[in-house]
């Protein structure tokens, strides 16, 4: 692992966001980590937790304690303890505000923030230059107001587990990754950086309103468009996909390989690749709609044909005849596969984070800036880890940001 790129300016706000004051008032992964790409790119963002924590901190796997999903989401961060059901609390939050640039929640509902005093009303007359955005589980209003979701939830209510499972067999979760959890969270960075933009034209800040469901059906659209236009739903699949044949994954002597061919000229030199011309003349398979009506023939044909050679040999002849090609890695942990393919390492994709609770591997920054490069500047916060360095220092934005980002050191890795 001493191969992976460590990253030079952690401990250093490089980005274009530099001098925004970013509030994560958040839990779990939809709001926190859409405040943790604004602190990639410059924000100074802290994460304000009740006495008991952000509700992820307890969750499984963990190191030194507190969940890997936190310390995931929270890289960077600033952390203080604040409870919003006390008068000094709710005190402490609103000087905060009055001072901040963003403030962002995922509450189950758009209501919590009133409830607890804070609403949209409040936060205007408090900071009218303040943005805000309330991403709850099922949007402002409807029967499904105030009720609370995660990925898997959503997953279900979205229709994703509908079209993912083997062939013919009932709908699966993904329970491998948290796709809509993660588009969610670009969904409300988007709107985030929306209305820094109409700010900086307007002046004023404004409410605005997201919502994982609305997210997920977004990510669902392809899906939504070929139904609207008469096509039926193609159900289950397996690995494969809907709109291109091939375009699956196939089981080779020792692994697997995964394999598209989304245009003719792919078509053909995977069948050169295969060492099959012969598929390539057959009318059967002569274009996309045709493999399309002979899925199951052609599939049967490739899976035949796959598992005479391994992997690492269809790998070497797909990557040499320039056909989209993965080879689907088993049995190997993540920070291996990291470790191991020279493309992690050319694209600079991984970045070691000291921090309290140990070296964190993790992805770089999503965007390359020319001028104002992204960075991670440092790792998650203990809980209530910088209180009294930011109740000292409320005076104003600038006088808050100087003191915080003086305070990063490079913590030592036990």
């Amino acid at each position: 692992m001493d191969s992976l790129v460590s990253n030079a300016q952690q401990n250093r706000a490089t980005g274009p966001l530099t001098g925004m004051l970013v509030l994560d008032f958040g839990q779990a992964a939809v709001g926190p980590i859409a405040a943790e790409y604004l602190g990639m790119m410059g924000a100074t963002v802290i994460k304000l937790e009740s006495p008991k924590g952000d509700t992820v901190r307890s969750g499984v796997p963990t190191m030194k304690g507190t969940s890997t999903t936190y310390l995931g989401n929270n890289l960077g961060k600033f952390g203080i303890v604040v409870d919003l059901k006390k008068p000094e609390g709710k005190a402490q939050a609103k000087a905060l505000i009055q001072i901040a640039d963003v403030l962002i929640e995922n509450f189950r509902s758009n209501e919590v923030m009133v409830r607890l005093g804070l609403g949209p009303d409040v936060l205007k007359a408090l900071n009218p230059g303040l943005i805000y955005v309330s991403s709850s589980a099922y949007g402002a209003g409807g029967p499904l107001d105030n009720m609370r979701s995660n990925e898997w939830l959503t997953e279900a209510f979205s229709g994703f587990t509908s079209v993912c499972g083997a062939k013919g067999a009932a709908g699966e979760f993904s329970r491998g990754t948290a796709n809509l959890d993660w588009n969610g969270a670009m969904v409300n960075t988007v709107a985030l950086l929306a209305a820094l933009v109409r700010r900086a034209r307007s002046g004023s800040g404004g409410a605005y309103i997201t919502s994982q469901l609305g997210s997920s059906l977004y990510g669902g659209t392809t899906r939504f468009a070929d139904v609207l236009a008469g096509r039926s739903d193609p159900g289950t699949l397996g690995s494969g996909t809907p709109h291109i044949v091939p375009d699956e994954a196939f089981q080779a002597s020792d692994g697997w390989v995964a394999v598209s061919a989304p245009t003719h000229g792919c078509w053909t030199r995977l069948c050169a690749a295969l060492g099959r011309d012969d598929l390539a003349a057959d009318p059967r398979f002569a274009n996309n709609a045709k493999r399309l009506a002979n899925r199951d023939a052609l599939s049967a044909l490739l899976a035949g044909i796959f598992a005479t050679a391994s992997s690492a040999d269809w790998d070497s002849r797909l990557a040499a005849a320039d056909v989209p090609h993965a080879k689907v890695p088993q049995n190997m942990t993540l920070l291996e596969a990291m470790d191991s393919h020279p493309q992690i390492h050319a694209e600079e994709l991984v970045r070691r984070v000291p921090s309290h609770y140990g070296s964190l591997a993790t992805q770089a920054p999503h965007w390359r800036f020319e001028r104002t490069p992204a960075s991670i500047a440092g790792g998650p916060p203990l809980l209530g880890e910088h209180t009294e360095l930011v109740l000292a220092n409320l005076a104003d934005k600038q006088t808050l940001i100087a003191a915080l980002e003086a305070s990063r050191t490079k913590e030592v890795v036990a």
